[in-house]
């Protein structure tokens, strides 16, 4: 579990770093016609930890109005309006909470509760087990919105970051 708790952690370091030179504006920006700009990847990562909080039996705590507006596969309309979303501030605030929550979560889970089948049925067929939900959320999701930010920052022309 340390492995993937290291893996965790590095995401969030990267994301921000990411991020961190952009203005709201920015923020929702889609050049060339790509879908997920930043605004929505960290709603959508935020989202995301939250759902694999519950599975791990926390309460959910991100705002009722986030679960559609960064819904997974939702397609985000064209646009630019920073105002239809959270201050980027905002965004990376509630993302480490929910990093935060969840990797307290994972550190305390035991085998059993890894175990365990997945508590959706649905998604069951996609991860057997709340193990295997958790390790897919907590790196190869996030890596792939990890990859998306980066190539999101290229098509902007505001360059590379450097890894944190």
């Amino acid at each position: 579990m340390r492995h993937l708790l290291f893996t965790y952690r590095a995401n969030l370091a990267h994301i921000t770093a990411l991020v961190s030179d952009l203005t709201d504006d920015q923020m929702v920006h889609q050049p060339h016609g790509l879908v997920n700009h930043p605004a929505w990847t960290l709603g959508h990562l935020a989202v995301v930890s939250n759902a694999l909080a519950t599975v791990l039996g926390l309460e959910s705590t991100v705002p009722e109005d986030w679960k559609e507006l960064f819904r997974p596969a939702k397609q985000v309309p064209p646009g630019g309006d920073a105002t239809a979303f959270p201050s980027k501030d905002r965004l990376l605030a509630e993302l480490t909470a929910q990093h935060v929550r969840v990797a307290e979560a994972l550190g305390a889970a035991d085998a059993p509760l890894l175990a365990r089948a997945h508590p959706n049925e649905k998604m069951r067929r996609r991860f057997p087990t709340i193990g295997d939900f958790a390790n897919y959320l907590a790196s190869a999701h996030e890596a792939n919105h990890i990859g998306q930010l980066a190539a999101w920052r290229r098509a902007m022309g505001v360059g590379p970051r450097a890894r944190p």
